[in-house]
């Protein structure tokens, strides 16, 4: 092959993946963004139990999807310990959704001194994002929940410290 033909080559294969990234970009920033209300959703905890999200009704509620091989998932964690540490006595709950397996999650947990209900599964835990309105269906992703189950903000990609500070000083004194 000639160098004119590889340039044409390398030209296609890189304009077949911006259009197929376009196409996957416009699927997702359609409809899920409109969820206004969070839905019931059912996740299982480290054990296997079941637990709904509206078992923390009058809480103000950060669901939080990560996953183990996710790098700024972990950067993240250590400021959501310390998010809940010191909001949580003020009606802030946390809550990890891990889309990996439990015994994997259980050593990040401990290892990370994760202090707030952490849930896992697979493809559930893909279908609870888009049903919460993530646009990339990429992790971290991050909803904020209000007190009565309006779905307050979302966030795709780590959270800076500035960012949930933004997010408490609006909605955790205010939503009481």
């Amino acid at each position: 092959m000639k160098g004119r033909e590889v340039a044409a080559l390398l030209l296609l294969c890189v304009a077949a993946a911006a259009a197929g990234f376009g196409a996957y970009w416009w699927w997702h920033q359609r409809a899920p963004a409109e969820v206004s209300v969070r839905p019931d959703l059912e996740f299982r905890d480290l054990d296997g139990q079941p637990h709904r999200l509206s078992e923390w009704n009058g809480k103000l509620l950060l669901l939080n999807f990560w996953a183990t091989w996710c790098t700024p998932c972990l950067k993240e964690i250590p400021l959501l310990v310390e998010t809940q540490r010191e909001h949580g006595p003020h009606g802030l709950q946390i809550v990890g959704i891990a889309m990996d397996d439990a015994e994997m999650v259980r050593a990040f947990a401990q290892r990370l001194q994760m202090n707030y209900p952490i849930m896992v599964g697979q493809g559930e835990i893909a279908e609870a994002m888009d049903a919460l309105g993530d646009p990339l269906g990429a992790f971290p992703f991050s909803v904020l929940i209000a007190r009565d189950g309006r779905i307050l903000d979302r966030r795709s990609g780590d959270l800076s410290r500035e960012e949930i500070q933004e997010w408490l000083a609006a909605h955790l004194h205010a939503s009481k």
